[in-house]
């Protein structure tokens, strides 16, 4: 990222995603422990490391008993996790949604299960931004403005501009039920178009990462794709290889 200078356009963060953990957390207090054989130096250092060199970190959890990936997840464990993200100086957190426990349904529902890592956030003083990734289920732009930064409204998006696919069914995410994953990106840009209004200062639709450069789309295609992210005040997140970026 310093290398292509990335920090001076506004690239600020560096995240990472599921897979970081270790097999379980510590069996005495119950603290998020980090693979050993990733990180033998653990999550601290490589936090220092990033911040060293003026940048920011951010981490990945769950608001479920697993991750998506099958590690353990940070459901019932909020305030733990928070404190121990902190004490790692962690500056933003991924939330997925999956194995949830049924903790879904209603927008209640949805919101009491993320606030309560939104509370633990800010009991540790430490600023960090959340972004709540529960896939658009039971209408985030709805509940999501006083407990987080931003939520995604759909599915996994995949790299490519229009096919359909099958695995990502709804047409409009207003009454979708089955939020889905390979949601090309028109249907996304459509899921976007009525909750627009919702985004704001300091808290954003989240329309998933940018897949620029990743092959699936043509160049133009690519230029609509950020053009439209940047339009809709999507949180512009790299989800390519950026030690392999041209400079188009």
């Amino acid at each position: 990222m310093v290398a292509n200078n990335l920090p001076q356009l506004g690239y600020e963060y560096v995240l990472m995603d599921d897979c970081w953990h270790a097999p379980s957390r510590n069996s005495t207090t119950g603290a998020p422990v980090a693979d050993p054989n990733k990180f033998p130096n653990g999550i601290k250092d490589l936090s220092d490391k990033i911040h060293a060199m003026g940048l920011k970190f951010g981490i990945y959890s769950d608001a479920g008993t697993m991750t998506c990936g099958g590690r353990f997840g940070s459901l019932g464990f909020e305030q733990i996790d928070a404190q121990t993200y902190a004490d790692w100086g962690v500056d933003y957190l991924k939330y997925d949604n999956c194995y949830n426990e049924g903790l879904s349904g209603t927008p209640q529902i949805s919101h009491e299960r993320y606030a309560n890592m939104s509370r633990a956030l800010n009991a540790t003083g430490r600023p960090i931004l959340y972004s709540m990734c529960n896939w658009g289920e039971d209408g985030p732009w709805n509940f999501a403005q006083t407990i987080a930064n931003s939520w995604r409204i759909s599915g996994d998006i995949m790299d490519n501009f229009g096919r359909f696919d099958d695995r990502c069914p709804c047409t409009s995410i207003i009454d979708c039920k089955l939020a889905g994953y390979h949601c090309a990106m028109s249907r996304i840009i459509d899921f976007a178009a009525p909750v627009g209004q919702k985004a704001g200062a300091g808290h954003w639709n989240d329309l998933d990462m940018l897949e620029i450069g990743n092959g699936g789309m043509s160049f133009d295609e690519y230029v609509t794709h950020f053009s439209m992210w940047s339009l809709l005040k999507s949180p512009l997140i790299l989800g390519n290889d950026v030690t392999n970026m041209v400079r188009e």
